[in-house]
């Protein structure tokens, strides 16, 4: 790969090696290899070079360790995300020469509808690389653009299973701002052999451009965006409640639900006819009535846990349970 050291690439193999399953051994041995042909050399390097798959795997690791001493190059989980191993040893930091470009197009029927958040890193599609299957954009970026860089790092999943589910399959970086640069480094299905960085200026600008890119949405989704970034989430907080979702009902498309949960006991429905509504309209109108006392609602609720056989505390005369 252009512009990564031989040091880096044997770093590499032995990051992905799982020392207790045995996964990634023989590319390890490999890497041994192909660091020798490289121009890299050391006494235990050529030993690692020469084993064999089937040798202690103690052995190998004690022989990886030494000629990762031997090299200078460090322990993978010793070097900070934004570093990468430097030609002769050593680390330095990485500069932003990578491209990021982001697009929100539909998830597809296997994954059950909906839109996901694709990530292009270098014009490579990384989401499908990695768990294959971008975030949707309520997970990424509403009501909080969760791509945007700080100086304090930040783990965020950008990618889930085909199935639609996150946890099936998932792909997690994490965001760091380093002065006029954005280090990714990647996490569980990772994408590719490295982390990326970009330079800070353009990154901010395409996360930015994305955020206020609202071309993709439905009425659906537009009403849910803006009743995830406007609902008075403070509020809602004093009750013991989080608000978690806002669409279409499963089965009535006229009418438009919001979900919350109580704390780790309760999920609450609460819906709100269309009526010919346009969804700034309709967004309105779901938000006023979250602003009002919840004994108020007029809501649907589900215990989560199975003891819990009565409404919530906080439920009203015009509370039901919720049937799915």
């Amino acid at each position: 790969m252009s512009g990564v050291s031989a040091e880096q690439r044997l770093f590499d193999a032995v990051a992905r090696w799982n020392t207790d399953t045995g996964h990634g051994l023989r590319a390890v041995i490999d890497a041994a290899c192909q660091a020798l042909v490289d121009g890299l050399d050391s006494p235990s390097l050529r030993e690692l070079a020469g084993a064999s798959a089937k040798d202690s795997s103690y052995d190998l690791h004690v022989l990886t360790v030494r000629s990762l001493e031997e090299l200078d190059i460090p322990y993978p989980g010793t070097v900070s995300g934004g570093f990468s191993v430097a030609a002769g040893g050593g680390v330095l930091r990485r500069p932003g020469v990578d491209a990021l470009r982001l697009e929100v197009v539909p998830a597809g029927d296997e994954a059950g509808g909906g839109f996901q958040v694709r990530v292009h890193v270098n014009d490579v599609e990384v989401t499908a690389a990695g768990a294959g299957l971008g975030m949707d954009p309520y997970e990424l970026l509403v009501p909080t653009n969760r791509l945007i860089a700080t100086a304090e790092v930040r783990r965020v999943p950008i990618a889930r299973c085909e199935c639609g589910v996150y946890g099936c399959g998932s792909t997690d970086v994490t965001i760091i701002r380093d002065g006029d640069t954005v280090h990714w480094d990647w996490l569980i299905e990772v994408p590719m052999s490295r982390g990326v960085s970009f330079d800070a200026a353009a990154y901010d600008a395409e996360v930015a451009r994305m955020a206020l890119d609202h071309s993709w949405e439905t009425p659906e989704r537009t009403a849910g965006r803006l009743v995830l970034r406007d609902a008075d989430r403070g509020r809602l907080a004093e009750h013991g409640l989080r608000l978690t979702w806002a669409a279409n009902h499963y089965r009535d498309h006229e009418v438009f639900q919001v979900a919350l949960q109580l704390g780790d006991d309760y999920r609450i429905f609460m819906g709100t006819p269309w009526r010919g509504r346009g969804p700034e309209e309709l967004a309105r109108a779901v938000c006023e009535e979250l602003a009002q006392p919840p004994h108020k609602w007029h809501a649907g609720w589900h215990s989560i846990k199975r003891e819990l056989s009565g409404p919530p505390v906080i439920a009203g005369r015009s509370w039901s349970r919720a049937s799915f």
